[in-house]
């Protein structure tokens, strides 16, 4: 039959590609003009934050997930991107900031628990009656790369830091191993390139406009625009002002990257060559040691304690998860094994523990002193509410027999 001449037409294909060609350009236009507007308007970042600053989490821990840690955790950062009370008084404080990875951080525990809090609230006061202030920088992943310029960079930019004090070693061990008998030396950090490149990751946020936070080769190239970028801080923001439940987000993570290890079928009970490796965490730890000096600024190094034996129950293995070979613990083609792992570990404590007996700096055996069980440890490295206490322990014993803890004789 046919149609009725009196009906309306279809509209034509033409047409209706005409229109969304118009609309595509229209999104286009808007989307120039305000990447125009963020890249101009804007005010740049005026300031280094390792943590963004004013921000909260409150973690709800499963026993069965992270053990060893009572009630509901609360992780708030200051105005300055540290995790503790603000400055007070710049006469009547002794300031001591702790730089490190997710075993300073310590998400997990609560303000109150966290060991940067505890040897705070021990020291208490000098033997002079200044009061103590701890702050925590700590980074989750963070390696000595990073640490070297967190140290340049927050020593000059915070009011009057007296000490540093800095729990490291098990990020650099788990980036070797993860390039296994790949491994190349990086250019030092010190370098400007690598520097360049460096600073991004070491820093959540850091001077500059929204448009400058992408480093060398910093990635795909929507990635250096500013709508991207505001995006991408927005999306920080909500990640860490909200509550993370028992099995959800962080912890659900925890528990896929334990069921991967457990069940890998590939396991590797040596260890490549760590000469090189190690030649670059000295290098680091030794820059580390060079700023802080440089700014006057004592530095106290701790080594990092971890649970990993040569022999370990279904139990205890049930409940580790790093370790793995290549760039994540999904596509992961092996894991060192604990013996592994033990002695890896080992490695790059006698190297820390070497550079501060060259260098007559300050260290803390804190390895020695955190038992290797999980009463302490919830998993490979990360503290229990006892394990913070330990740590924290080793440190008050080892700050109150120096100056200006110690009374003068």
């Amino acid at each position: 039959m046919l149609p009725d001449s009196s009906s309306p037409s279809r509209p034509h294909l033409p047409k209706i590609l005409s229109s969304v060609a118009l609309a595509a350009v229209s999104v286009i236009v808007a989307l120039g003009a305000a990447e125009v507007v963020l890249r101009t308007a804007l005010p740049p970042s005026r300031g280094y934050f390792v943590l963004l600053p004013g921000t909260e989490r409150i973690l709800i821990s499963a026993p069965d997930v992270i053990h060893g840690v009572e009630g509901v955790s609360h992780l708030r950062v200051n105005r300055f991107g540290v995790r503790g009370r603000s400055f007070g008084d710049d006469r009547a404080e002794y300031r001591i900031l702790a730089v490190g990875g997710s075993t300073t951080l310590c998400t997990s525990l609560d303000d109150t628990e966290v060991w940067t809090h505890l040897l705070e609230v021990a020291l208490a006061r000098t033997a002079d009656g200044r009061q103590v202030w701890v702050g925590n920088v700590g980074q989750n992943g963070a390696t000595t790369r990073d640490h070297v310029l967190h140290v340049k960079y927050l020593l000059r930019q915070f009011p009057r830091v007296d000490a540093v004090v800095s729990l490291v070693g098990v990020n650099d061990v788990m980036a070797a191993l993860r390039q296994g008998w790949q491994y190349r030396i990086p250019a030092p950090v010190t370098d400007p390139d690598a520097e360049r490149e460096q600073v991004p990751r070491a820093f959540a946020r850091f001077p500059g406009r929204l448009q400058d936070q992408v480093g060398p080769g910093g990635g795909p190239w929507y990635k250096a625009t500013a709508l991207w970028q505001l995006g991408r801080r927005a999306k920080q923001g909500l990640g860490w002002r909200r509550t993370v439940r028992s099995r959800g987000g962080a912890q659900g993570i925890l528990r896929g990257a334990r069921l991967q290890r457990y069940t890998a079928r590939t396991w590797i009970d040596s260890l490549p060559p760590l000469e090189a490796p190690l030649i670059a965490y000295r290098r680091n730890l030794n820059a580390m040691a060079d700023f802080a000096a440089a700014a006057g600024v004592r530095l106290v190094f701790a080594t990092q304690p971890s649970a990993w034996r040569d022999s370990m129950s279904d139990a205890e293995n049930r409940r580790l998860w790093l370790g793995w070979m290549g760039a994540d613990f999904l596509s992961a083609p092996a894991y060192f094994t604990t013996r592994a792992l033990s002695q890896a570990m080992a490695r790059f404590n006698e190297t820390l523990l070497e550079v501060c007996r060259a260098r007559g700096l300050e260290c803390v055996d804190v390895a020695r002193v955190v038992p290797r069980d999980t009463v302490a440890l919830y998993d490979d490295v990360h503290f229990t509410e006892h394990g913070s206490r330990l740590v924290a322990t080793a440190l008050v014993e080892h700050f109150r027999t120096r100056p200006p803890f110690r009374p003068p004789t």
